[in-house]
């Protein structure tokens, strides 16, 4: 066809009248990516450079993607007239829209084609023949040549486009080989889903298709087989068990029941090809709905939904979610997820089932986290807490604040205390009446709210309590998840909503007022709406006003613009005024920011709520219906004025502060505004309001919370100009010092990557500054726990160190300790060519602290190398000695951080640092060196092969993390879940969960993720005796860290054949590893001591390695293991001729192993549920 035709479904390819057209550099096919998962929606400037730019955007990077969008219309219409408006990349909406026909996209065209397809096949006045239904489904397949998104696969924004492109793919597969199985192409359907089987044995139909067409071909042995993989995949991976369907299938093909030579029907609630299938790419939330029997008092889960009268469209769901409070009535306390995308009917479903429970005598209480930037923390606990006491019988009502306390108290009280307030409320009312409550849009939840639920959740595990979480998958943050998966082991249900069907549909639309809506129409309604509620509902409203299906839009934006325009003069500019101050505002706030008279604004407002786009309380707060609403709203108006409206809203709040106190005197508030409406002239007032905010999150003990706040302030000194040479001191000084605690703050959000580029940034500022308190800040402003290492341990950072050498040297630290800074023999420094740069740093402790000496040493333990422990030591412990006078407890955490970061050996003197630092943090209120003091305690019960002891550590580093500490302490429990694996014998799925592991670390920007990968790849090649494959590897890693590498190297050239060039390797490294992990390195080191015939050395690291017999080499790492150590140590012993030692430690491997594995299922339980 004429004009542009792109694909991505595959490679990505634009062609344009015919001709296949070069689409340039990387990021301009980004670009265009970008608007194709847009599906010709408006992206706004902002969210372009948001997700291309992932976060980080260059200066200037507006100007960029203007270049980009002005050679991308130039490549679509080469012949376009100079000035003349592009009919294909379109300015709207602040922003950029992609509009080409829905068959010039491939991805478009085949969810057109689905479209076509499901309403051929749900048309009851049309019988199609399998044939048909089967050639348009190939047609749509058709389209596809490679991986959705295939030339994207490493941007976070299209992730969840190209999984949902997949699952449709899949979802059509399906169709088509069901439609094959009845016209008798059993041999078709096994060549089609053979590979897809081996790429998706959790994907329960696929397993049940292949299985039946391959029993119907006469491969009985097959179908059977495939099954069992299939069964051994769930319930190794997930822990669950096959579907009834699959079930009855396997003992069908069993009992060759004659059933199975007949055509398949198809499920009872066949899914419309464009609303896939649950993916089973992992276990983010296994169900649980196996309910308590009913007792004589007990209303049970069928007889509740029966008294359900919510029109849901969800029964199935309904049911699922009333069986998981069945469980909890009995005192096991679960969690229930209902996740789906906006308008998909969670709030409607999870109400419905509050509303069922309430009915049967259960205590109910709603908390929904609000949409806003800048609500008060934990809200939506908040107002739950609100609800409960109200329901306390003589309870006095908590005053309304965003922490709130039974005295109804309000201020700086943390989210710990809050947890413990609620905990109590609920465990009073469940000694009565079993509790439900009900956590709304968790996807948008703050760290203390989180937190919240996970204390909660721990707290009240054995009391009669349901907690229903809603939330939308594709917008929740790391935090969000890491969340769902600390909560699995109390998990209920996981209720994923896609869509209603036809009848559902119905239901719902009668439910808002469109009565007696015939076939044609309802086939209408819900092609247009796709069976999402909130358009369901949106549209039905739109055409019992008006009486015709045909004036509804599309798009819900389009709805919610048409519908404002209809509205009376002046409800337009209210409602935007209204989005200005976010999802609610009372009554009298928006009147002053209108300049309307109370009465005047209650007219518009009530026109506004007629057409259901605002709602209203009796005590005078108007709020939009929902979020969704708002944003359409909001984004209506230009960015200029959206910006002079904000700073209004904020000088509003200065001039009437004691009219408004509850919202004037709110931080988060005030920053909001000061931050969307700041301009270069008020940059330096917004400021103010802006670390005020974070001042307080910060002292509330969420600091990662405050990441997003101190890079606004960040970037409103930027627009101050304030990071210009000629900026007074002053305000230099007041940038300096927003970075560094913008450098704490993402240490706490577990952005590891962006704090070390801010900590230079802070470095370079105070050095230009040249005063050393200054510099002293810069140096020591990552003030967080740390578990993983924050410096890259191929190249040292010479800035830091050099820095660090030269505040040291003003605190009077002597020549020999500063000589540990600036040598590294994993980098360039060398101790001869820095030994001048100490000699002429003159020391001078005047004006120098305790406090500033033990922080440097801190940082200076911290910026060593691996194979610098032993100096890292001597620093580390000078700190802890000093941290100790200081009487500072956090400071005292920090320095016991430093020492036991850089234990390799779980001793007496490491469990006593433990227990101390256990100790200090619980008095002191320290959460995140609680959590730290539990995961070294997990470390050390991994090294002793403890798993119950683990398991318990783990549980409790997870419940004490905060939510920047989570990802890590989940991502490093998780690693060890891979160790199990291999421990069981289980090696490929080992190295799956490593790979998983690694991709984690990659993307979120810990230092050293290549060495990680490269690690965990050697313990896999270790048990499949394959490492000579990791040879060019370990290379590149030997030319860099050649006395880190050295053993694992030596290794892989002997299983390579390169026994020289190993022999030469082996001959140039020490003869007992030092460094990190001497003990798994000088094991490494005896098996090629052992391959190349070194009876001294062999002598040498029996001696070694022989009070670690019992023990399994690796495990100290955390990460690993490479089996009992008596195993190496009977190879030890037999070469140097002792047969009978040779046996003694053979047979104690043997018991080792048998004793872990044993204990596996019981033992390991507890960590493979955190991981």
């Amino acid at each position: 066809m004429a004009g542009a035709e792109l694909r991505v479904l595959g490679p990505l390819h634009l062609s344009v009248d015919g001709r296949d057209t070069a689409l340039g550099t990387p990021m301009q096919r980004a670009v265009l990516g970008r608007l194709i998962v847009a599906h010709g929606q408006a992206v706004s400037t902002e969210r372009l450079i948001d997700d291309l730019w992932s976060g980080r955007p260059p200066p200037k990077a507006a100007a960029v993607l203007q270049v980009h969008i002005h050679n991308l219309r130039r490549l679509f219409e080469p012949q376009r007239p100079r000035r003349a408006p592009s009919r294909f990349i379109v300015s709207e909406s602040s922003g950029y829209a992609l509009k080409i026909p829905e068959n010039a996209v491939d991805a478009w065209h085949f969810e057109q084609q689905l479209r076509t397809y499901q309403e051929l096949v749900s048309n009851p006045e049309i019988r199609t023949d399998p044939a048909e239904r089967n050639a348009l489904l190939k047609t749509a397949l058709s389209l596809w040549h490679g991986p959705a998104l295939e030339a994207f696969s490493d941007a976070d924004w299209a992730i969840a486009e190209a999984d949902r492109l997949t699952d449709l793919y899949l979802t059509a597969v399906e169709h088509s080989a069901r439609t094959e199985l009845e016209l008798g192409r059993s041999g078709e359907v096994v060549r089609e889903l053979r590979q897809l089987f081996e790429d998706h044995p959790g994907r329960e139909e696929i397993v049940r298709l292949l299985a039946l067409a391959q029993y119907q071909l006469g491969q009985q042995l097959e179908a059977l087989t495939t099954i069992r993989r299939s069964r051994e995949f769930l319930g190794g991976r997930f822990g669950v068990d096959p579907s009834p369907a699959l079930r009855q299938l396997e003992t069908a093909i069993l009992n060759h029941s004659a059933t199975l030579t007949r055509t398949p029907p198809l499920p009872a609630h066949d899914r419309h090809p464009a609303d896939p299938a649950p993916a089973t790419k992992g276990p983010a939330a296994p169900s649980q709905t196996a309910a308590t029997p009913p007792s004589a008092t007990s209303t049970t889960a069928d007889s509740l939904v029966g008294e359900s009268h919510r029109a849901t469209g969800y029964i199935t769901e309904l049911s699922e979610l009333l069986n998981a409070a069945e469980t909890a009535r009995a005192g096991r306390l679960r969690v229930a997820w209902v996740a789906g995308e906006a308008g998909i009917g969670k709030t409607v479903l999870a109400e419905a089932t509050l509303a069922t429970l309430a009915t049967a005598g259960w205590t109910t209480a709603t908390g929904t986290c609000p949409e806003i930037d800048g609500a008060p923390m934990a809200w939506a606990w908040t107002e739950i807490l609100t609800t409960l006491d109200e329901a306390e019988p003589g309870s006095v009502p908590a005053a309304a604040s965003p922490i709130t306390t039974e005295s109804g108290s309000s201020g700086q009280e943390d989210a710990f205390t809050l947890a413990r307030v609620i905990a109590e409320k609920c465990r009073r009312a469940a000694a009565s009446a079993p509790v439900a409550l009900l956590l709304e849009d968790a996807q948008r939840a703050d760290p203390g709210t989180l937190q919240v639920l996970r204390q909660v959740v721990s707290w009240l595990r054995d009391d009669a309590v349901l907690i229903v979480v809603t939330l939308r998958r594709s917008e929740a943050g790391a935090a969000a998840h890491n969340t769902v998966a600390a909560l699995a082991q109390h998990t209920g249900a996981w209720v994923e909503l896609y869509g209603l069907d036809l009848e559902g549909t119905r239901r719902t639309a009668e439910a808002a007022g469109l009565r007696g809506i015939d076939v044609e129409a309802l086939d209408q309604l819900y092609r247009r709406t796709g069976g999402n509620p909130l358009f369901v509902r949106e549209v039905a409203k739109a055409a019992a006003a008006q009486g015709s299906l045909d004036e509804v839009p599309d798009s819900i934006r389009e709805l919610i613009e048409d519908r404002v325009a209809q509205l009376p003069d002046g409800v337009a500019e209210v409602l935007r005024q209204l989005s200005i101050w976010g999802e609610s505002v009372d009554l009298a706030i928006l009147s002053a920011a209108a300049g309307l008279a109370e009465d005047a604004v209650i007219d518009l407002v009530a026109a506004a709520e007629a057409a259901g786009l605002v709602g209203s309380s009796s005590g005078g707060s108007i709020r939009f219906e929902h979020g969704l609403i708002r944003d359409a709203v909001y984004l209506s108006i230009p960015p200029l004025r959206r910006g002079r409206m904000h700073w209004a809203a904020l000088e509003l709040l200065e001039e009437q502060a004691d009219s408004y106190p509850a919202v004037a005197r709110d931080p988060d508030v005030l920053a909001r505004h000061a931050v969307q409406g700041a301009t270069a002239e008020t940059a330096p007032r917004a400021i103010e309001y802006v670390e005020r905010a974070a001042e307080r999150r910060a002292g509330r003990g969420m600091r990662d919370a405050s990441a997003r706040l101190l890079r606004s302030a960040v970037d409103l000194h930027r627009l101050a100009r304030h990071d210009a040479d000629h900026a007074p001191t002053a305000d230099r000084i007041a940038l300096l010092r927003t970075r560094c605690a913008l450098v704490t703050a993402l240490a706490y959000d577990n952005r590891p990557r962006e704090a070390r580029v801010e900590r230079d940034r802070a470095l370079t500022l105070a050095e230009q500054l040249d005063d050393p308190d200054l510099l002293v800040q810069a140096l020591t402003c990552w003030r967080a726990p740390i578990i993983w290492a924050i410096r890259n341990w191929r190249r040292p950072d010479q800035h830091m160190r050099r820095g660090l050498a030269r505040a040291l040297a003003r605190h009077g630290v002597g020549a020999s300790t500063l000589a540990l800074l600036v040598s590294d023999p994993t980098g360039p420094w060398t101790p001869a060519r820095q030994g001048a740069e100490v000699i002429v740093v003159k020391q001078d402790s005047s004006g120098a602290t305790e406090v500033d000496l033990a922080r440097l040493l801190v940082a200076a333990t911290f910026e060593t190398g691996l194979m610098e422990s032993a100096s890292g030591r001597v620093l580390a412990r000078r700190a802890l000695e000093v941290a100790r006078r200081t009487g500072d407890p956090e400071l005292l955490c920090a320095a016991i951080n430093a020492v036991t970061y850089l234990a390799c050996e779980y001793d007496a003197e490491f469990a006593a640092l433990v227990t101390e630092l256990e100790r200090v943090a619980t008095a002191a209120g320290l959460a995140e060196y609680r959590a730290l003091a539990h995961y070294l305690g997990y470390r050390a019960a991994v090294a002793r092969a403890d798993l119950r002891e683990a398991g318990r550590r783990a549980t409790a580093a997870v419940e004490f993390a905060d939510e920047g500490q989570l990802q890590p302490l989940l991502d490093m429990i998780s690693c060890f879940a891979a160790t199990m694996k291999l421990l069981r014998g289980n090696v490929d799925l080992a190295d799956e969960l490593y790979h998983r592991f690694t991709t984690r670390t990659r993307l979120s920007g810990v230092a050293n993720h290549a060495e990680a990968e490269l690690f965990c790849a050697l313990s896999i090649g270790w048990a499949r005796g394959e490492l000579g494959g990791l040879v060019d590897r370990l290379a590149n890693a030997y030319a860099a860290l050649p006395a880190a590498s050295a053993p694992a190297y030596t290794l892989a050239l002997l299983q390579d054949g390169q026994r020289e060039r190993a022999r030469g390797v082996y001959e140039d490294s020490d003869p007992i590893a030092a460094g990190f992990y001497p003990v798994l390195m000088s094991a490494l080191r005896a098996v090629a001591a052992i391959e190349l015939g070194d009876i001294p050395a062999i002598r040498r690291h029996y001696e070694y390695l022989a009070p670690h017999s019992g023990t399994l080499i690796g495990l100290e790492t955390g990460m690993t293991e490479f089996g009992p150590m008596d195993s190496i140590l009977a190879a030890l012993a037999a070469a140097l001729g002792d047969v009978e030692a040779a046996a003694a430690h053979h047979d104690h491997a043997e018991r080792l192993l048998e004793r872990i594995r044993a204990e596996l299922p019981d033992c390991g339980a507890a960590l493979l549920r955190v991981a």
